[in-house]
């Protein structure tokens, strides 16, 4: 790939060419082969993971280095990268209840209310409560997903428990 090519891809055509790679070497037939390029990528992929965290932690002792990671963080294609490695400097939760907290004003306005229940490496759980909002579940469902999911693509799942006990009870009433 030109160099002129390589700086116009976006990440997203980038992890695409990715997989597409991946997805080649696994249909490699010679199985010794096959291990050794993927030896190859582990290695790669240590050596930039180490050299990373380094880095991370040289900005992060330096004068105003609290500043600079955050602006490094803020950049989609960087923050790609540091998730990839595990480098993040924020913990998942972290970036959930920012999110969440970010959010929030929005989602009141139309009577919702989101809460984190918990996180972890793998998933989390959030409760929506809908106070008499007529809006469709599954739309609902994907707009919260898709804001959590943005603050932590690293996540596997994302669970979002209904509570209905507000719209019940106005619908009661």
């Amino acid at each position: 790939m030109s160099e002129e090519a390589r700086e116009t891809e976006t990440l997203e055509q980038s992890l695409a060419r990715l997989e597409k790679l991946m997805a080649t070497l696994e249909s490699i037939a010679d199985a010794t082969g096959r291990e050794a390029a993927r030896a190859l990528l582990a290695l790669v992929l240590d050596l930039h993971a180490r050299s990373l965290a380094r880095l991370s932690t040289i900005i992060a002792a330096s004068d105003n280095g609290a500043a600079l990671l955050e602006k490094i963080v803020d950049d989609r294609d960087l923050r790609a990268i540091l998730l990839l490695h595990g480098l993040h400097p924020q913990s998942v939760e972290e970036r959930l209840q920012e999110v969440v907290a970010r959010m929030q004003p929005q989602w009141r306005a139309r009577g919702l209310h989101v809460s984190l229940m918990s996180a972890s490496k793998a998933y989390a759980m959030v409760q929506l409560q809908r106070n008499g909002v007529a809006e469709p579940t599954d739309q609902l469902r994907l707009e919260i997903e898709n804001a959590l999911t943005d603050a932590a693509p690293d996540l596997d799942d994302i669970l979002i428990e209904m509570d209905m006990t507000a719209l019940y009870a106005e619908t009661a009433a």
